[in-house]
């Protein structure tokens, strides 16, 4: 069984139709050890040395978080600058991520449709995510397929829970967990 650290960063997830629940139902599960951002540094002081650790921890690495204009809350990009150090991350002595796999689970309060070329948005969801893409090839970690889920500010209660079930699926296939019973 593959042991999966779960960062999430939202910085209002009690407004959060989605996230929040995600976040509550990876909580729950044993092979998943999980990291609230904003619970953890309300003063955007981050720990490096707690957060290297629990990436030492870890054989998959998963970033939840709502798409604000384009991009991840600050609190993430700003984790990933200072955590994703140079000797731990990348570069000489760099190898902690290494082989490691990544997914992102984000959430959009847009539709799929507007995620596309003629849409609202003008391009997929993925070209707004390639620089996290990018990061992760960068320290030599094995790309997985994201989970998104669109509409988020729209779906009714049992769209969210088919939502979760299939996010928690993806958890169990990630940390190789055949009987989720």
């Amino acid at each position: 069984m593959s042991k999966i650290l779960l960062i999430f960063a939202h910085p209002s997830p009690n407004r959060s139709k989605i996230n929040r629940q995600l976040y509550c139902v990876a909580n729950r599960l044993n092979h998943v050890a999980t990291r609230d951002l904003y619970e953890l540094y309300p003063n955007l002081s981050i720990d490096v040395d707690a957060e290297h650790e629990a990436i030492l921890r870890a054989d998959v690495l998963v970033f939840l978080f709502p798409v604000f204009w384009f991009s991840a809350p600050s609190l993430l990009k700003e984790w990933m600058d200072i955590v994703l150090t140079n000797g731990f991350a990348y570069g000489d002595g760099g190898t902690a991520l290494e082989g490691k796999k990544f997914m992102l689970a984000v959430s959009s309060g847009g539709s799929a449709q507007s995620y596309t070329s003629e849409g609202l948005h003008g391009a997929e969801i993925e070209t707004y995510l390639a620089p996290f893409y990018q990061t992760a090839r960068y320290c030599k970690m094995e790309l997985v397929e994201p989970f998104i889920s669109f509409d988020g500010r729209s779906l009714d209660a049992e769209a969210i829970q088919q939502v979760i079930v299939n996010f928690e699926a993806r958890l169990h296939e990630l940390g190789g967990v055949t009987d989720a019973c």
